[in-house]
């Protein structure tokens, strides 16, 4: 990828193409199908907000967080983290940006009944709601990964569901490895990059963009890398009741200590040369 975040991840930098199917639901704005490096990406798409609309990506913010996590390798533009990741593109985004609980609870519903691996939320709400636990929990229960950024709260207190304690809440730092101006503080699990980075934008261009939901996408990604190489890594099968908990403790025993952990969480991931 063209932006010093991949390098920051250290991924092994192997052909991927052969590894396991990765289902990740990116709920966000949609995603714009007939961008270069996201052409076949997306596998099914659900309309949260008015679900007999087809969806297209009119806010940009989606397609920006799929091509970090998944862009083609096709030597055009950039090359996401997971580019044989299978794309299921939930729209809980308006076209103006704005998301609800009810489009967010449905979309994970959805997600549960297609059976995905991991569900990008790239956006958060500032007060915790039971309907949006509830989902979280009924999700969760069902064995997937959700992972969700903090908010750029300039230091306020982290959004939900990232504050949740079964979700993998995600702050972003800069290239000089510091915390960002615009991040939370709180509940934090991991760092990753979030200003400068290169990635797909609408009308089949590319932009650089920033935010703890630009480092949210590099930690989805990260998480569907090793869950390709679960056997390797020993995390037990989907569905296994410490499926999570063994899962984030590869996380945390793979991630670099930067700091105070009420804005760093354990860090920066890192997996150069753990995969052989």
């Amino acid at each position: 990828m063209n932006s010093w975040g991949q390098a920051s991840l250290k991924l092994d930098n192997r052909d991927n193409g052969n590894l396991s199917k990765i289902k990740i639901a990116i709920m966000d704005s949609g995603i714009d199908k007939k961008h270069e490096d996201l052409v076949g990406k997306v596998i099914k798409e659900y309309n949260a907000i008015n679900p007999k609309e087809k969806i297209e990506d009119v806010y940009g913010h989606g397609t920006a967080v799929a091509g970090i996590i998944a862009a083609n390798d096709n030597n055009q533009g950039i090359r996401g983290i997971l580019p044989n990741a299978e794309l299921y593109s939930i729209k809980v985004i308006s076209d103006n940006g704005k998301g609800n609980i009810e489009s967010l609870a449905k979309g994970i519903d959805w997600a549960i009944k297609n059976k995905v691996d991991l569900i990008n939320i790239s956006f958060g709400m500032p007060n915790d709601k039971p309907k949006l636990k509830a989902a979280v929990n009924k999700a969760v229960k069902a064995g997937i990964i959700i992972v969700a950024s903090t908010g750029n709260k300039y230091g306020l207190n982290s959004d939900y569901p990232a504050s949740y304690n079964n979700v993998i809440s995600v702050n972003a730092i800069n290239s000089d490895l510091k915390i960002t101006s615009f991040s939370a503080k709180g509940k934090i699990n991991f760092v990753a990059p979030g200003t400068g980075i290169v990635t797909t934008i609408l009308n089949n261009n590319y932009g650089v963009v920033e935010g703890t939901s630009i480092a949210t996408a590099y930690v989805t990604g990260t998480i569907g890398y090793i869950l390709a190489y679960k056997e390797k890594f020993n995390i037990p099968e989907k569905g296994n009741s410490n499926y999570f908990n063994e899962l984030l403790k590869v996380l945390e025993d793979n991630s670099l200590e930067l700091g105070d952990k009420n804005i760093y969480g354990n860090g920066l991931i890192q997996l150069k040369g753990v995969i052989k």
